[in-house]
């Protein structure tokens, strides 16, 4: 049996067990499927097992589950507009979740540039100055939708207006981070072939994005009311249509997850198309592909660097920069919109929700050299723990406030 085979065989296994441990202890299968990867990697199955390490994460196994991985974060990027339009259908007013969405990302993108300079020298000595210092800005200031939208579907306790709110400022705030992934590859293009080629590039990427919402998608949208092709049919050519776009941003020099989430804004809200591509395609994305993509980054890290005290300093830094930065702004924001403490600190301790948006990030970083090994692990790491911490706080906020309101119910009694 070939290498990459039993690879993907001991992926699947380890995603499974370890993503069913994961929901049992009330965290998103994600968190267990990124686990899995880690068990698989240099760090475990690399020091406890090193022979058999050996043999299956070899240079060309791993080729191919970087090459399913790829395909597995394509679609998964085409459920990115569904999981926007849906919250788009449920909020009402604009005001509150783009102010909270605004400063909560400024705050934690200006705390992540300021440490990201701070750390440079001492885990990215080699990486380029400002696409390193900006990507840091970007990783501490992003949110997960889907895993976002996820926890709250999943946890009672979370108050309903805390809910739509911070799932409507996670769809502003995931606008901000594909453009400022743009930015920063740009500055790393501009680093190395000229700032001209860059700029160029960025034109031709805005070209191919105008082109493709004002065009292309009111032709689709005529020729599929007329159209005659069955629903798998339907489901081929949407498949195709974003495999070639994603092909068309990485010619651009651009990641392809770009590519793909703009040709789903082209068909997403089509002739049925969310229902036909999750019956279709999605499911057997979610079953053997996704759960390749989330493993295969969790097989990147290195745990053996954090030996170096100087690392889990950073990582402290980081994680502490990006939660206070986050929590703090989208508190603020709340608050400035008129909504009470309780619900403010629900909507900030979500915003802080990294997942989906942050590996996406973080894998492209780590691909185009902005990243180096070590920041990569703490930016991975900083993500897991955040996310992890999400339903224990949120649980902690529901505790406390079923215990302040008795109190304050008799105090108030007292007074009268």
């Amino acid at each position: 049996m070939s290498n990459w085979i039993v690879l993907v065989c001991l992926i699947l296994l380890a995603c499974t067990v370890c993503g069913r441990v994961a929901t049992m202890l009330g965290q998103s299968r994600v968190i267990g499927e990124i686990v899995a990867g880690i068990l698989l990697g240099p760090t475990v199955l690399g020091t406890w097992f090193p022979q058999v390490s050996e043999k299956v994460l070899t240079p060309d196994s791993m080729e191919v589950v970087r090459a399913l991985g790829e395909l597995g974060l394509i679609m998964l990027m085409v459920e990115v507009p569904w999981h926007a339009a849906g919250v788009g259908q449920r909020r009402g007013g604009q005001l509150a979740p783009v102010l909270i969405a605004s400063l909560g990302t400024v705050l934690s993108f200006s705390l992540g540039c300021f440490i990201g300079a701070w750390s440079k020298t001492s885990i990215a000595p080699e990486q380029p100055y400002w696409s390193y210092v900006i990507f840091c800005g970007v990783a501490l200031s992003v949110t997960a939708l889907p895993v976002l939208a996820s926890i709250i579907q999943e946890h009672p306790g979370i108050d309903g207006q805390a809910g739509r709110l911070a799932l409507s400022a996670a769809v502003y705030t995931d606008v901000f981070a594909w453009f400022a992934l743009a930015l920063v590859l740009t500055l790393q293009f501009g680093g190395t072939v000229g700032l001209s080629d860059s700029v160029f590039k960025v034109a031709g990427l805005a070209v191919y994005a105008g082109l493709m919402l004002l065009v292309v998608r009111p032709w689709l949208k005529k020729r599929i009311v007329h159209s005659t092709l069955g629903e798998r049919s339907r489901v081929g050519v949407a498949l195709a249509y974003c495999l070639a776009s994603a092909q068309v941003t990485a010619m651009l020099g651009f990641h392809q997850a770009i590519g793909a989430v703009m040709a789903a804004y082209v068909f997403h809200d089509l002739c049925s198309m969310e229902q036909a591509w999750r019956r279709w395609i999605g499911r057997f994305g979610h079953l053997f592909l996704i759960p390749i993509f989330f493993a295969s980054t969790g097989i990147q890290v290195s745990l053996g660097a954090f030996t170096e005290p100087s690392l889990w300093l950073w990582l402290l830094l980081f994680l502490l920069g990006g939660t206070v930065g986050k929590v703090l702004g989208s508190y603020i924001a709340a608050r400035a919109s008129g909504l009470k403490p309780k619900v403010s600190i629900e909507v900030g301790v979500l915003m802080n929700t990294k997942g989906l948006v942050e590996l996406v990030v973080l894998g492209v970083g780590l691909q185009a050299g902005i990243l180096s090994e070590s920041s990569y692990s703490i930016l991975l790491i900083l993500a897991l723990v955040s996310t992890v911490l999400t339903n224990p706080l949120i649980a902690l906020l529901s505790w406390w406030s079923r215990k302040s309101v008795p109190a304050f119910r008799v105090s108030s009694n007292t007074d009268v």
